[in-house]
């Protein structure tokens, strides 16, 4: 119940964990403290008006109304007779309330209280109605009021504080989790400097060598894969050259063939290998770009039939969609001989559906199609002159664009449909 409760932010909490001890504290004191001492302080006040009461109706009834407003003047009181009891229409307050009541327990229920902005009227129902005006300070204290009212103002101003130097914590926290993950993503983090607290500035230190690692890491990865392409590829080269020179026979064409099979190998290790950036994004004509992918092979061009509007633009990376709809169709066209491409862009979403008519995927190996180097050996071979990693590529370079690829089964074509959701 808690966990629904509370907030899921660190700030909201920080400021929970602070606030909620302050108000809790204030509120307990003003219920055991200041309820009692406002009370204990309106007692006193009304008992001394009582006696001043008494004292003056008991003049009256004595010496009359002379001697009375005499006796009054002397209290800093005024002593009046009235044909009309005063009324106020204003709300009284929970003091005002207890002051009357408290008047009435000592002098008795023909006596009633008006409260008026700077006067407190106590009324006596008699033959003629006798008025005994107080000032109002002689009965509510503003003492407390003013106490109470600074520090509900302290605390909103040390709050206010707190809440700001929270702030520039959590600051720092959020420039480490996006940091963090713009490098998750593969984007370039342009400037992070450890900042805040010992242990946030700590946390980013800590960061920062793990980037330097890793980007280490990837360097070396990346110049190893390179080197052996390029030992590879010079001899091949030499391969081919020896070739050309003897005369051509059934048992050559294999060669050749099988030199050809390792240059692609080379060519996906190298596209595996290289750390895609996704540059800065423009309006793509999505028919044009397609068009470009099925004219740059001819089995392409002859199995492949654009179902997509001509004046279709979306905002993406031209290059990354590209790679990712080219191996998507290379993948299909190495076991198929019709593949259908359709476009569709509806609520913002975009989706580019390769459908083929090949043999289809077995439902346990949708999920593991894009691992690299997986391959369908009894089944389907996705990549029968290929090296496995052409599915994985398109699902990364998809995944930096805030996409992602979708394998089910054509209903139509009996095969296979890989659907990209950007």
């Amino acid at each position: 119940m808690l966990k629904k409760i509370a907030p899921k932010k660190i700030l909201p909490r920080l400021l929970l964990i602070f606030l909620l001890p302050l108000i809790l504290t204030q509120c307990l004191l003003i219920f055991f403290f200041y309820d009692r001492h406002w009370d204990k302080i309106i007692t006193r006040f009304v008992n001394i008006a009582s006696n001043q009461v008494g004292l003056l109706m008991s003049d009256y009834n004595l010496n009359g109304l002379i001697s009375a407003q005499k006796n009054a003047v002397k209290l800093n009181l005024k002593f009046l007779t009235f044909k009309e009891i005063p009324t106020s229409k204003k709300i009284k307050s929970y003091f005002e309330v207890k002051i009357e009541k408290k008047i009435r327990n000592r002098l008795g229920d023909n006596y009633s209280v008006v409260f008026e902005d700077n006067e407190v009227i106590i009324v006596k129902k008699n033959n003629n109605i006798l008025l005994i005006k107080f000032p109002k300070k002689y009965l509510l204290s503003e003492t407390p009021t003013i106490l109470f009212l600074w520090m509900i103002s302290s605390s909103l101003l040390l709050s206010l504080i707190a809440f700001l130097f929270l702030r520039i914590q959590i600051r720092a926290i959020q420039r480490l989790a996006n940091s963090a993950r713009d490098f998750g993503e593969g984007k370039k983090i342009k400037r992070f400097k450890p900042e805040g607290a010992l242990e946030i500035r700590q946390a980013g230190s800590a960061f920062i060598q793990m980037k330097r690692k890793i980007n280490k890491y990837f360097l070396q990865r990346t110049s190893f894969l390179a080197g052996i392409s390029h030992d590879l590829g010079t001899i091949l080269t030499r391969i081919k050259l020896r070739l050309e020179l003897i005369s051509e026979d059934s048992d050559i064409k294999f060669i050749k063939k099988d030199i050809k099979t390792m240059e692609m190998f080379l060519k996906e290790y190298l596209d595996f290998s290289e750390k895609v950036q996704v540059s800065r994004l423009s309006k793509v004509n999505i028919y044009n770009l397609i068009l470009e992918v099925v004219n740059s092979s001819k089995s392409l061009k002859k199995k492949v039939t654009v179902f997509c509007k001509k004046d279709l633009l979306f905002m993406t990376d031209q290059n990354c969609l590209y790679r990712v709809i080219f191996n998507l169709c290379e993948n299909a066209s190495n076991h198929s001989e019709k593949i259908f491409i359709k476009v569709s862009n509806k609520n913002r979403l975009m989706q580019i559906s390769i459908e083929d008519n090949g043999p289809g995927i077995p439902d346990k190996f949708k999920k593991k199609v894009f691992k690299p180097f997986f391959r369908i050996d009894n089944s389907r071979n996705l990549n029968k002159a290929g090296s496995g990693l052409g599915l994985s590529i398109a699902n990364e370079l998809v995944k930096k664009l805030k996409g992602k690829i979708i394998v089910r089964d054509s209903t139509k074509l009996k095969g296979s449909i890989f659907t990209i959701q950007l």
